[in-house]
C-alpha cells in the first residue's frame, strides 16, 4: 500500500466520514440498554435472554475486528469499510422490521461483525492518509467520540422509546445510507496487489474462543458468584476458552497470513498496549456502577445517580480531542503515565469519598481523563507507529478484541465482587480494584518509548 497524504479539505472531510460511522456503531452500544425492556416486554423475554442482545452484538463484534481489519490491509479502506457500514445498515434493517425475537438476534450478529470493522479501518486510514504530525490530532477527534456517544446512548433511547423500540434501529438506515454514498465519492482508494490467503482455520477457532467466552460469562450469577462459576454451565465453557488460547496461538504462528496478527505480540510497545487494553475492561467495568453506589451513598433514585456519570463522560470526551492535539509533541508514554496516576486517584477518592458531591465531580473528572489516557488516542497511537502500512488495521484490530474480551472478563468479576459484600462495601472494593489495576497499568507506561523514539519509529515504518 503506497502513503499518500491528501489535502486538507478531503482529510477533513475523511475524519468527518469515520466521526460519523464511529459514532454510529458506537451508539449502538449504549442505546440498547433503555431499549432492552421493551423488547423483553415485547417478546416476552427473561432478562437473561434480552442480555443475548448485548453479548451476541460483543461475540461479533469480536470476530469481525479482525476479519474486517485483515481485509481491509489487503484489499482497501475504502471497499471494506463501505462494507462494513452495508452490514451495520442490514442488521439494524433486520431489528427495525423484526416480528420475531431470531431476527433481533440476527441483526445483532450482523450490526457487531460489521461495527466491529469500522473503527480500525478509520484508524488505519488515518496512518495511511494523515501526516505524522496530524495523526494524534484525528485519532483524537476519533476517540471523543466514544464518551460523547456513552452519553448520547441512553439519552437517544429515551427519547426515541415513546415512539417504539424499532425507531432507535431505524434511525441508522438514512445515516448508513448516507455513510456509503459519502465514502464511495471521499475515500480514496490507495493501490494494493496484495493477495490474501484466507486463514479459516484461525476464524474458526477465533469464532470458538469468542462464543466459549461470551457464553460463560453470560451465564454467571453474580448473587452466587463462586457457585455459578463452578457449574456446569459456565467451567466447561471458560475451561475450553482457556484451552484453545495456545492452540489458536500456534495455528496463527504457523499461518501464511495470520487472522490475528500474532507475530505483532513480539514487539514490545504493542505487547504493553494490549496489557493496557485488558486494564481498561477491568477499570470500565468498575466505573459502570458507580450510579449504583450513588444510589446508597447519596440516596438519589435511578434517574440521578445516572447523571452522577456526566463528569466522567463529559471530562473524556473533551480531553480526548485535546490530548490528541498534544499527542504528537509529547509521546504516548507521557500521556498515559499521568492519565493512568489520574485514574487510580479519581477511583480511590469516589471509594473513600462516595457521599461527598464535590469530590465526587472532582474525582469523577480525573477518572474520564484517565480513561481517554489508556484506551484512547495514545494507545492507537502506539499500534499505528509500531505497524508497517500493510498490517495497521490488523493492529488497530488487536486493540478493538481485547477491549470487548477485557470488559467482557471484567463485567463478571466486578460483579461477583459486588454480589459477594452486602451493601456498599462490594463497590468500594471494586472500585480499590480499579485503582490498583490502573497503578499496574501505570508501570507498563513507563516502559514505553520516548516521544522521539515513538516519532523514529513512525517514520522507519512509514
Amino acid at each position: 500500500m503506497k502513503n499518500e497524504y491528501l489535502d486538507a479539505r478531503t482529510r477533513n472531510l475523511i475524519l468527518i466520514l469515520f466521526l460519523i460511522g464511529v459514532f454510529m456503531g458506537s451508539l449502538d452500544t449504549g442505546i440498547i440498554g433503555p431499549v432492552l425492556p421493551s423488547i423483553e416486554h415485547s417478546f416476552g423475554l427473561t432478562s437473561r435472554e434480552s442480555s443475548w442482545i448485548f453479548t451476541l452484538f460483543v461475540i461479533a463484534f469480536m470476530i469481525g475486528s479482525p476479519i474486517m481489519a485483515k481485509f481491509s490491509d489487503f484489499y482497501g479502506r475504502r471497499k471494506i469499510f463501505i462494507m462494513d457500514v452495508i452490514l451495520f445498515g442490514i442488521g439494524s434493517c433486520l431489528i427495525a422490521f423484526s416480528t420475531g425475537i431470531e431476527s433481533i438476534f440476527l441483526g445483532r450478529v450482523i450490526q457487531g461483525f460489521g461495527c466491529g470493522g469500522i473503527f480500525p479501518v478509520g484508524g488505519a486510514f488515518i496512518g495511511d492518509a494523515f501526516p505524522l504530525e496530524e495523526r494524534g490530532k484525528a485519532l483524537g477527534i476519533l476517540g471523543s467520540v466514544f464518551g460523547i456517544s456513552a452519553i448520547g446512548g441512553p439519552l437517544v433511547g429515551a427519547a426515541l422509546i415513546p415512539f417504539g423500540w424499532q425507531w432507535c434501529f431505524t434511525i441508522n438506515i438514512p445515516i448508513s445510507i448516507f455513510l456509503i454514498i459519502f465514502a464511495f465519492y471521499i475515500l480514496p482508494e490507495f493501490e494494493n496487489r496484495r493477495k490474501l490467503k484466507i486463514d479459516y482455520l484461525g476464524i474458526v477457532i477465533l469464532t470458538l474462543l469468542a462464543v466459549f467466552l461470551a457464553y460463560g460469562l453470560n451465564q454467571i450469577d453474580s448473587s452466587r458468584f463462586i457457585e455459578s462459576l463452578l457449574s456446569l454451565n459456565v467451567a466447561p465453557f471458560l475451561l475450553m476458552f482457556i484451552v484453545l488460547i495456545p492452540v489458536f496461538y500456534k495455528i496463527e504462528k504457523r499461518a501464511d497470513e495470520s487472522i490475528v496478527a500474532i507475530h505483532l505480540l513480539k514487539n514490545r510497545e504493542i505487547t504493553i498496549a494490549c496489557i493496557e487494553t485488558l486494564s481498561y475492561g477491568i477499570v470500565y467495568s468498575s466505573a459502570i456502577f458507580i450510579p449504583s453506589l450513588v444510589i446508597l451513598s447519596m440516596g438519589l433514585n435511578d434517574q440521578y445517580a445516572s447523571l452522577m456519570l456526566i463528569p466522567i463522560l463529559g471530562a473524556n470526551a473533551v480531553a480526548a480531542p485535546i490530548l490528541g492535539k498534544i499527542l504528537d509533541s509529547v509521546g504516548s508514554r507521557k500521556i498515559m503515565s499521568i492519565g493512568t496516576i489520574l485514574l487510580a486517584i479519581g477511583l480511590i477518592v469516589i471509594a473513600v469519598y462516595p457521599n461527598d458531591f464535590i469530590l465526587f465531580i472532582i474525582a469523577g473528572c480525573l477518572v474520564g481523563v484517565g480513561l481517554v489516557t489508556i484506551i484512547g488516542a495514545p494507545l492507537r497511537y502506539i499500534v499505528l507507529s509500531e505497524t508497517r502500512p500493510y498490517e495497521r488495521g490488523a493492529g488497530q484490530a488487536i486493540v478493538n478484541m481485547l477491549s470487548s474480551a477485557g470488559q467482557l472478563i471484567g463485567g463478571a468479576l466486578i460483579g461477583g465482587i459486588i454480589a459477594s459484600f452486602l451493601g456498599i462495601l462490594g463497590y468500594k472494593i471494586s472500585l480499590v480494584l480499579g485503582s490498583i489495576v490502573a497503578l499496574i497499568a501505570f508501570v507498563f507506561t513507563l516502559k514505553l518509548k520516548s516521544r522521539d523514539e515513538q516519532i523514529e519509529t513512525m517514520k522507519q515504518n512509514q
